[in-house]
């Protein structure tokens, strides 16, 4: 604006050493602007023009600015090499399985207690069915480990029969840090067939038990065993079907979690 009150055209801001500072392109309209909009910025500047040693530093800060950035980059290629490492190698599913095993796992979602451990003697029978008195121990054959979230049961007992209240269900982890590996530790509570179906046959799908606030996990060194105990007097169970779901992303993340990955 020009003394008179009238609006002039300018294309350039002297800068004081003879040169000028360009105003019709958009590097020197964004310095503007942001000299505008931050209050206190052209007070900052001044004081920075005015002391020559700050402005030596700044100076020299800012040819060492692409060799820090190098810097930086080098470190995080070595932290995800590392990482990768990490993954690779110390966390358990990678230890004791191929990494195209556990791609072979990577999809699924849930997995059967359908093996059937023979030869215990005493109260365990070989095959179904189980008669009264008897007991009969499940499991899966060894795979990378995962991370229960609900279980589902169903039982079919001889004769159309609905007294799920006489079969005995208890979970095992094997070895679980055991004296006695074949048995392994108990997980969770002893329950009854009616806590997992409904008297017409319907499933009732059962959390997974917890362990210190956390859901329990089922290590790649460690299997999940179920003894169902037949304690009714008079039917026989003639087949089980039992299916752990499970979240296996939550165990990689966990894994990830422990190794400091």
């Amino acid at each position: 604006m020009s003394q008179s009150g009238t609006l002039v055209k300018f294309e350039s801001l002297a800068a004081g050493n003879g040169s000028s500072i360009e105003m019709t392109n958009p590097e020197g309209v964004e310095a503007l602007r942001r000299l505008v909009c931050n209050p206190g910025a052209l007070d900052r500047l001044i004081e920075i023009a005015s002391n020559p040693g700050l402005f030596e530093r700044l100076r020299l800060c800012a040819e060492k600015l692409p060799a820090l950035e190098d810097t930086c980059r080098t470190l995080q290629n070595r932290c995800n090499s590392a990482d990768r490492m990490f993954q690779e190698v110390i966390c358990p599913g990678n230890v004791n399985f191929s990494q195209r095993t556990l791609d072979e796992y990577s999809d699924n979602a849930q997995i059967n207690l359908e093996e059937i451990i023979t030869g215990l003697g005493g109260i365990y029978v070989n095959a179904f069915p189980v008669t009264p008195a008897h007991a009969i121990r499940l499991t899966h054959l060894a795979r990378p480990g995962y991370t229960p979230t609900k279980i589902a049961i169903d039982l079919n007992i001889a004769g159309g029969a609905t007294n799920y209240l006489d079969f005995v269900l208890q979970f095992y982890l094997v070895p679980g840090g055991s004296a006695d590996a074949a048995t392994g530790l108990a997980v969770g509570s002893q329950m009854r067939g009616n806590q997992f179906l409904n008297k017409d046959g319907t499933q009732i799908h059962v959390a997974w038990p917890e362990y210190r606030g956390a859901p329990l996990q089922i290590g790649s060194m460690e299997t999940l065993a179920l003894v169902i105990t037949n304690t009714g007097a008079a039917n026989n169970l003639d087949s089980a079907f039992v299916t752990i779901y499970y979240d296996n992303k939550a165990f990689y993340q966990a894994c990830k979690v422990k190794c400091g990955c």
